[in-house]
This record gives C-alpha cells, sequence and structure tokens, in this order.
C-alpha cells in the first residue's frame, strides 16, 4: 500500500526533549510544519511556522489545527504529584485540541501515550495491545484517557489515530531497565514518521521502543504501522557495565512502570 502523505503537520510540544528530535528528524519527510508549544521555540526553519500558546487557550488551538492534515501530540504535564496541572493538560486540554482538530477536519492524530498506561503489571507479563490497561499513576490514568478519546474519534468520526506507548526515551540507556525500554532518539523518528504515513491504521496501539533484546513486551504491535527499529540498547551493555550497573542480575524493577511504583499518585 501507499504510504499517506500530509501537506501540513501539527507537533504540540514541539519545543521539548521528542519534539526537538521530531522537528530535525522530520525535515524534508513531509513538506509542511506548524509547531505548537508554551515556550518560544528556537530555530524555526522556512518550512515551519510557529505559534506560542498553553493548550487551555482554546483560541490559539483553533489556530494550530487550522489547515493542518495531521498532527503529533505530544504536550502535556508528566508530574504525577500536580494532578491540578496535570488535568488541566491532559485531559481539559487534551480534549480541547482534539475537539478543535475534529472540527478543523484533521484526518489522523498520532499521540504520545506511555508505558504507564500498563505500569502496574507485572515485568514478567509479557504485554500485548489488548490487554486491559493497568495504569500506575494519575499520569498513566489520563494517558489511558487519551487513548480512549481516539477510540472514540474513530469509532464516532472516522479520524485514523496511532497511540504509541513511549518507553524511555533517551540519548543512550542509563539503567538496567533501559536495556528493555529504550527508544532512541533515531527510532523516535522513525517510529513517528512511520505512524504518520501508515495507511489504514484504525486507532492502533503501539509500544514505543527501540529493538531491545531484553524487551519485555510480547506483542509491540509494530507491524501495524511497518515500523522497523534499527537501535538495540544491548549495543550499550558493557558501558552500563563500566558504569556500575548490573547488567547481568535479574530486573531491578518488578513493574513495567519501573520508578512510579514507588510515587504515591
Amino acid at each position: 500500500m501507499t504510504d499517506r502523505t500530509w501537506q501540513r503537520i501539527l507537533i504540540t510540544g514541539a519545543a521539548g526533549r521528542i519534539g526537538t528530535t521530531l522537528r530535525f528528524g522530520l525535515a524534508g519527510r513531509h513538506p509542511r510544519f506548524r509547531l505548537l508549544d508554551r515556550r518560544q521555540i528556537e530555530g524555526v526553519r522556512s518550512d515551519e511556522e510557529a505559534i506560542v500558546a498553553e493548550l487551555r487557550d482554546r483560541t490559539a488551538l483553533a489556530r494550530a489545527v487550522d489547515g493542518v492534515d495531521a498532527m503529533v501530540h505530544l504536550a502535556g504535564a508528566p508530574d504525577p504529584r500536580d494532578f491540578e496541572e496535570m488535568f488541566r493538560a491532559n485531559v481539559r486540554g487534551l480534549y480541547d485540541l482534539f475537539e478543535a482538530a475534529r472540527a478543523a477536519g484533521v484526518k489522523r492524530i498520532v499521540f504520545a501515550s506511555t508505558n504507564h498506561t500498563y505500569g502496574l503489571y507485572p515485568v514478567e507479563h509479557g504485554m500485548t495491545p489488548t490487554d486491559p490497561t493497568r495504569p500506575d499513576s494519575f499520569y498513566g490514568v489520563t494517558k489511558v484517557f487519551g487513548e480512549q478519546m481516539l477510540r472514540y474519534y474513530w469509532d464516532k468520526h472516522g479520524i485514523e489515530s496511532v497511540s504509541l506507548r513511549i518507553g524511555s526515551f533517551e540519548d543512550r540507556p542509563s539503567q538496567q531497565r533501559h536495556l528493555a525500554t529504550w527508544l532512541s532518539p533515531r527510532d523516535t523518528v522513525e517510529l513517528v514518521d512511520r505512524a504518520l504515513k501508515q495507511p489504514g491504521v484504525g486507532a492502533a496501539i503501539v509500544f514505543g521502543m527501540s529493538n531491545n533484546t531484553r524487551i519485555r513486551i510480547r506483542q509491540p504491535n509494530w507491524e501495524a504501522i511497518g515500523y522497523r527499529p534499527a537501535d538495540d540498547a544491548e549495543a550499550w551493555r558493557d558501558r552500563l557495565k563500566a558504569d556500575g550497573v548490573d547488567v547481568d542480575g535479574p530486573p531491578q524493577w518488578k513493574l513495567h512502570g519501573g520508578a512510579y511504583e514507588a510515587k504515591d499518585h
């Protein structure tokens, strides 16, 4: 099947770490980008246009999605200790943005979900996209809300989507858990590009990791978008061992959510 093409793609959270990686990695793969962030976006290119606004600004959201074919939604509040901020961004703001996108005729949404949507499963459980969610925090709960909203938009309005359950986005692995959960910058670009281009995705859920030898996901559903990751965290094993990381022992985390299991919320 022929890849889908989009004339203008909106990236929210474009000034963040993943957003910046995508801006430069996707350059030249799509004609035009619109960027949205509450912070100033540096180095805007000729194929980009930037909007500085909060997710609570509905007028700005309507302007951001106007004339957009597809959207990559990265913006949000990750700290589970600040529920009010998280609710405003990850629930109310997400609803306002998705509704603005629906009204503007956006055809595809790529959503930055998280492994914390299933974080309370033990690591011995090999996850699949059809397993019931088990969020490990309010943050995970808000991402489940986003995934379910996209299921609704597909069933009710025919808007295609890919929810990416991102593991550990890092320049390089730095702990034992990353040997299973790492998502490299290069693979991040490929993951999102395939989530944008693959035809006929419906409302897909895809696990966002690199091709790690120790991956703990039984069915990551990469074939749904034609994603073929190139990197493997195992290539950093010797470097981690030299840094004092126990790379040979049993898993030092009990649940898929890792450190979030120790947080109160």
